[in-house]
């Protein structure tokens, strides 16, 4: 069945851009001209999704929102600039996002796959018990990792485009791999490039190929890397350092499935599935002018983001047994775990290199333990400062302090996240991750 969508707004022409755009994405939609006929139809019928705009004849959209609220039902408000701060007050009460107009059928698109993908995601959640199990390269049962879990097992097999952002040395090429092997796909190859590490000029030809003699040094003709990962996925890692025009090659490929080499006029038809993952916030470098939006839309078919290892140090003794084990076998070492003193300061340091650092940690304590058990003796200087402090007297970290500024800034902000980004000088997601990452309580 397709998901049903009301759309409430007293302006006809923002019930034809919204009702046209989500009838082609397949959705069914309903409208309703006011507050009152919102209501009367929400009592009257189910929808997976509300688009309400704040100011209306009848009821306005607060009173509606807290009918929708009631029942469950997902909100998006919709709001001229002028009256964003409201929006921001709807969030609070419920609401799932906002678009200020005018916005753009893109824009009316994306927060709408966004929410609807996560509800896809709920339904099925039921279904997937014991996702560790199934996720042999994985380390982690916290709930963020059954989030991350269930994830790629629901998209996986949709062949959709998919982009992952996450932090350095939290594994975005493990998640892409696992979305390769988890698809029909699978027997295709996965090919992995890094947009940061290759000159544009050399990454043009690495993508779409070339022909002999289209530039010095081509003696002979190259298939590129789209052709390379025909019935597979080509993986774009760091797709924030792409230069502005091969972005907009990418964007073509994206739409047309078609590559033409480097010196070439044959037109190539590609069947590969694209998951492009950066370490960078990609909607903030779309605000500031770094990468283009209409791009960021279809690489954001669904977005994945992998938790940093400060949000989930349950994993952190399940991570060192891991890591033991494996370098022990590479080592012919017989290490059997660690002590109490470093487990405490291993889940209290704030791993800014994330897993990856995690693991050179435990690879080095290892190769340098003589013992049993790894001592603190044996660790990196920075996770021997946190046990030095716990016998010194405590030194606020650079994240302690962070969270203490936010807390202020939220504050002084009366809540206002809109406002508090502004002050903090960040996106509003970004605020909205920190917020959730060091467990702030906002005021009230």
């Amino acid at each position: 069945m397709p998901y049903k969508i009301l759309i409430a707004d007293d302006e006809p022409d923002t019930l034809d851009l919204c009702s046209k755009v989500l009838k082609k994405e397949g959705y069914e939609v309903l409208m309703a001209k006011d507050g009152i006929d919102a209501v009367k139809a929400i009592e009257r019928e189910p929808f997976d999704l509300l688009l309400l705009d704040i100011k209306m004849p009848g009821k306005n959209g607060m009173e509606v929102l807290d009918e929708a609220t009631a029942i469950g039902l997902d909100t998006v408000m919709i709001t001229a600039y002028s009256s964003v701060e409201t929006a921001v007050e709807a969030m609070k009460k419920g609401a799932r996002d906002y678009l200020a107009k005018p916005f753009t059928s893109a824009e009316v698109r994306s927060v709408v796959e966004r929410i609807i993908s996560h509800q896809m995601l709920l339904r099925t959640e039921s279904h997937f018990d014991g996702e560790a199990e199934r996720f042999e390269s994985f380390v982690g049962n916290t709930p963020s990792m059954q989030g991350l879990y269930r994830t790629i097992e629901t998209i996986a097999e949709t062949g959709c485009t998919v982009l992952i952002e996450g932090e350095s040395g939290t594994g975005k090429e493990m998640v892409a791999r696992a979305i390769h092997q988890k698809s029909p796909s699978k027997d295709g190859p996965f090919i992995p490039i890094n947009c940061g590490a290759i000159p544009e000029t050399l990454l043009e030809s690495e993508l779409f190929g070339h022909t002999k003699g289209a530039f010095t040094g081509a003696v002979e003709s190259k298939k590129g890397l789209f052709e390379a990962a025909s019935n597979g996925t080509l993986f774009f890692d760091e797709i924030a350092e792409m230069s502005p025009a091969l972005q907009v090659k990418l964007l073509r490929v994206l739409q047309d499935r078609e590559v033409r080499p480097v010196g070439g006029t044959e037109i190539k038809k590609v069947d590969v599935r694209i998951v492009a993952a950066t370490n960078k916030e990609l909607s903030r470098e779309v605000a500031e002018g770094n990468f283009r939006d209409d791009l960021f839309y279809r690489l954001s078919v669904i977005s994945i983001r992998i938790p940093p290892l400060r949000e989930r140090k349950d994993d952190i003794p399940a991570l060192v047994h891991h890591f033991i084990n494996k370098y022990n076998k590479l080592y012919s070492r017989e290490v059997s775990g660690a002590a109490e003193q470093v487990m405490k300061s291993l889940k209290e340091y704030h791993w800014p290199g994330n897993v990856r650092e995690l693991e050179n940690v435990i690879e080095r304590a290892v190769i340098l333990e003589k013992g049993k058990m790894i001592t603190p003796k044996n660790l990196s200087t920075g996770i021997k400062g946190r046990i030095r402090e716990s016998g010194q007297g405590h030194h606020k970290t650079l994240q302690e302090r962070e969270r203490e500024y936010i807390e202020t800034v939220l504050k002084a902000a009366k809540g206002n996240r809109t406002k508090a980004a502004e002050i903090l000088g960040i996106g509003r997601r970004t605020l909205y991750d920190k917020i959730i990452a060091y467990g702030i309580k906002e005021p009230e």
